[in-house]
């Protein structure tokens, strides 16, 4: 009897371990990924800035190694695109992201970025049209304003606006974050408050079919961007940076949180891989490795809701 309840005991023990060990590999998703925020950029700046740099969320275990040179940036990002199925890309920002998509235009679409320091946009942004009708460009952003101290709400970017409304493409926007330091390394105009999502508000309302991507989680902002994306059906909260950047601990908290509250039909996955291309494969793990997320949370987030925004097919 001692010996049947032991093989029971085992037995239950090991059709337990079966099961749960089924029921976490169905939640994998082997499907191809969309990176909404790439970017091409010269790593000798980040070089140069990120010296003495090693506190806060910026320590440097945090970063690694970065490229040595724009050529070693090229090489490595296509690398980990490959090696972790990221099979499109939208180039939202730097002086070389025409490089990335000249060298493999099937995989990368490409973002339209003003020139803030204009007083006036309305010729530009007819040059932005002029750009979607060719079919160059299939978004606006990343808009940094916080980097000139702008506040999300200002009305100087509204032709951009109405023309993204009218051609029924998105914008991304920086929400929150900053870099290390970011009055003496990125702009000394630099204030977080202007990059709070809650002013969103005033844009939703002068545009409300405009598709709105807020980035990088809107950290420190984040509950504020929860309730936007909760409240507003055209906009969106993407991952860059944070993914990557404030440690597993509290980007899974913000995660489960945002995929509890607001579902995972409202974010989208971007890395913002900058200077460190090797967070590509680690931001893509990051979400397969999620526990909280199903299957079909991980391929919304990875893949399917930006396919929908840039209506493409698998």
């Amino acid at each position: 009897m001692k010996s049947m309840l032991s093989f029971g005991f085992i037995f239950g023990l090991s059709l337990l371990f079966a099961c749960s060990s089924q029921d976490k590999s169905n939640q994998n998703y082997d499907g191809p990924v969309f990176d909404v925020a790439m970017q091409g950029v010269n790593p000798a700046w980040f070089q140069r800035a990120m010296e003495g740099v090693d506190y806060g969320i910026h320590r440097l275990d945090r970063y690694q190694n970065m490229a040595e040179d724009t050529a070693s940036l090229f090489r490595k990002s296509l690398e980990e695109m490959d090696a972790h199925n990221v099979r499109m890309g939208v180039l939202s920002h730097g002086v070389f992201k025409e490089s990335f998509l000249d060298k493999q235009p099937e995989r990368f679409l490409l973002s339209y970025e003003p020139d803030l320091s204009l007083e006036d946009h309305t010729e530009a942004a007819l040059k932005f049209e002029q750009g979607i009708l060719s079919g160059k460009y299939v978004a606006l952003g990343e808009l940094g304003l916080v980097y000139e101290g702008i506040p999300l709400n200002t009305p100087n970017l509204f032709p951009y606006y109405e023309i993204a409304q009218k051609h029924n493409i998105p914008i991304f926007i920086h929400t929150g974050f900053s870099g290390p330091n970011p009055q003496r390394v990125l702009s000394p105009a630099f204030r977080i408050e202007t990059a709070n999502p809650m002013l969103l508000e005033d844009v939703i309302i002068k545009f409300p079919d405009l598709k709105i991507v807020m980035m990088h989680m809107s950290w420190p902002y984040f509950d504020e961007g929860l309730y936007m994306i909760s409240t507003y059906p055209n906009l969106y909260m993407e991952t860059s940076v944070a993914v990557w950047l404030l440690g597993d601990q509290l980007f899974n908290r913000l995660m489960n949180e945002a995929v509890a509250t607001a579902g995972s039909d409202k974010i989208m996955f971007g890395t913002l891989q900058m200077a460190w291309p090797q967070v590509i494969g680690e931001s893509v793990q990051t979400i397969q490795n999620a526990e909280y997320l199903t299957k079909d949370d991980k391929e919304a987030i990875l893949w399917r809701n930006a396919a929908t925004l840039f209506k493409m097919d698998n």
